[in-house]
């Protein structure tokens, strides 16, 4: 036994842990790494602190009583000095995980869906009020202030699908400049080419609306449910995407933007004037970005160029998958509150009758380009074609209204009426 070995024997003290500071000068960088050391301790263990300066026991003993740990001794070990510190108290109550592994998926990769392991993965119901910007899973230190988060409740913003979706919009990101095919764009009649520069006016306004609605509760979620950020980012950015490539398309044949009617804003003012996320994310995604979707696939169906085609295919893969989150979204929470149902019911009647007030219940441009774009033009015989087929299009949509209300659990007749009530500026 050598004779440091005799000394903490003698003493019965055997350091727990071991920080080496070598010849680092005794200043700021030295007491931090000496503070980070012990902070890292539980309470009434031993830091052993390895420093090859000499003359520096009293300026340790005096930064431990003001720091409140107990300097126990000092080892003269030859060409160095040994000090031993003890932590008295506990600032940091949890331990950081360590040597927890991620599983890896087929073809070695790992996603946000793997995360879910350790702290990481302990979500809890009610997220704290003094976490800040601290990632679920790390140990935060005491004194962190209150960022004043409105949404602090995992059924406020949850869907069990929300992951899935997150991989699925990495996947799927397309670009506006690059994927789309804009010198294939031939020259149309002006009859189509003016039905569609209206339809991307009106589509484009929509997603203004479908842009700004998420980003203004993004900022009131708690981090502690960063999965849900992380989705609604990519939400944001394809909304940023549809707006990008539907103004182009309306500008780049010679066409631009047309008309928007006091319908469609009143619309989504209605929309974004709605301070509760629950009622918002039914309103939005489940209805209005549902009945969006329908009017996509319509568009899509009787584009009369492959330009318009790609863009509203690669705008309805974007929109499927925000419809899935507030699908996903809306019955986790009916699911754990089933009298939570009257709240949406309450939400479409507000809005109903704050349309009613409009003094139109129609986009006429709109209506009458829907017409052109499936009639092939505007003759008196394609108009009446178009018409028809933009019925069967509102009929679908009503359908379609139902249904996604029958998924998140509404009963058939609640379904029916609130379809009924929808406004007809289809957002």
């Amino acid at each position: 036994m050598n004779e440091l070995e005799k000394q903490y024997e003698v003493v019965g003290i055997t350091p727990n842990e071991q920080l080496d500071l070598g010849d680092m000068p005794f200043g700021s960088n030295f007491f931090l790494l000496l503070k980070n050391a012990l902070e890292r301790l539980q309470a009434n263990k031993i830091l052993e602190v390895i420093s090859y300066l000499p003359n520096v026991k009293d300026d340790l003993q005096s930064w431990c009583r003001l720091h409140k740990y107990e300097y126990v001794m000092a080892l003269d070990a030859g060409n160095h000095y040994r000090h031993l510190i003890r932590k008295k108290h506990t600032s940091m109550t949890e331990a950081p995980d360590w040597g927890i592994r991620l599983p890896l998926r087929k073809g070695d990769k790992i996603d946000i869906r793997d995360w879910f392991e350790g702290r990481l993965g302990n979500i809890l119901d009610h997220a704290p009020s003094y976490i800040g910007f601290v990632p679920r899973g790390a140990v935060a230190e005491p004194g962190i202030p209150d960022f004043n988060f409105k949404l602090n409740a995992k059924d406020e913003v949850w869907a069990e699908n929300v992951t899935d979706l997150y991989e699925q919009a990495k996947e799927n990101q397309w670009n506006a400049t690059t994927d789309i095919p804009w010198n294939e764009l031939p020259e149309i009649s002006e009859d189509l080419e003016w039905a569609v520069c209206q339809i991307m006016t009106f589509l484009a306004e929509n997603e203004y609306s479908a842009l700004y609605i998420p980003a203004k509760f993004m900022a009131q979620i708690n981090p502690h449910y960063i999965e849900v950020m992380m989705y609604l980012s990519t939400l944001v950015q394809d909304e940023s995407r549809h707006i990008e490539a539907f103004i182009k398309r309306a500008v780049a044949n010679g066409g631009g933007l047309q008309y928007s009617s006091s319908l469609t804003e009143r619309s989504l003012h209605s929309l974004f004037i709605q301070d509760n996320y629950f009622q918002s994310s039914f309103l939005l995604h489940v209805l209005g970005e549902g009945t969006f979707l329908d009017l996509l696939t319509y568009i899509e169906e009787h584009a009369p160029d492959p330009v318009t085609r790609k863009i509203v295919h690669l705008a309805k893969i974007d929109e499927g998958r925000h419809v899935s989150y507030g699908i996903g979204h809306v019955r986790h929470i009916l699911e754990k509150n089933p009298k939570m149902v009257q709240s949406l019911i309450d939400a479409a009647e507000e809005r109903n009758k704050y349309l009613s007030g409009s003094g139109t219940n129609e986009n006429s441009f709109l209506m009458e380009a829907l017409a052109i774009l499936a009639g092939g033009g505007r003759s008196p015989e394609q108009l009446k074609i178009g018409f028809k087929k933009v019925e069967r299009l509102q009929e679908i949509m009503y359908e379609h209204r139902v249904q996604r209300m029958l998924q998140i659990g509404l009963d058939r007749v609640t379904a029916e009426k609130i379809s009924s009530s929808h406004t007809e500026n289809f957002m």
